[in-house]
């Protein structure tokens, strides 16, 4: 495991942090297009949240974006680029903030782990409230 030092750490907690918003408003496009699973937390959710928290590289979570596009799946066409678009950008700041090819991928990691939690965060904060108002 690579050890970031911490100008990176906070840099790159800055960049989640003044993007939140933004990450936040695609885990609404999220809830709107995947909804829940009979009051529970979409798969595809979880499998997203899985995998940007577990990856060895942001490579494998575009990966599953990509694939997921791939299999016809109409939902994740409506977002996918968004996504894709996000994740870039995060790789663009990696490389921005990163000189050492192993602090980009560090960085990277750390950046794609903070936007998953916006983003998921987000939908189930949505999905919370829809519960919330169906029994009132």
């Amino acid at each position: 495991m690579h050890v970031l030092s911490t100008g990176l750490i906070q840099a790159a907690d800055r960049c989640v942090d003044e993007r939140h918003g933004q990450f936040a408003n695609l885990g609404g496009r999220f809830f709107e297009q995947f909804g829940s699973d009979r009051g529970r937390v979409s798969t595809q959710i979880r499998n997203l949240q899985q995998i940007a928290c577990s990856a060895p590289r942001l490579a494998d979570v575009e990966d599953f974006v990509k694939n997921q596009m791939g299999k016809g799946n109409s939902d994740w066409k409506a977002v996918g680029n968004a996504v894709l678009e996000q994740l870039s950008q995060l790789r663009n700041y990696s490389a921005e903030i990163a000189d050492d090819p192993a602090d980009q991928m560090a960085v990277r990691l750390r950046l794609a782990r903070g936007w998953a939690r916006a983003v998921v965060g987000q939908y189930l904060y949505r999905l919370a409230k829809e519960q919330m108002e169906g029994s009132a």
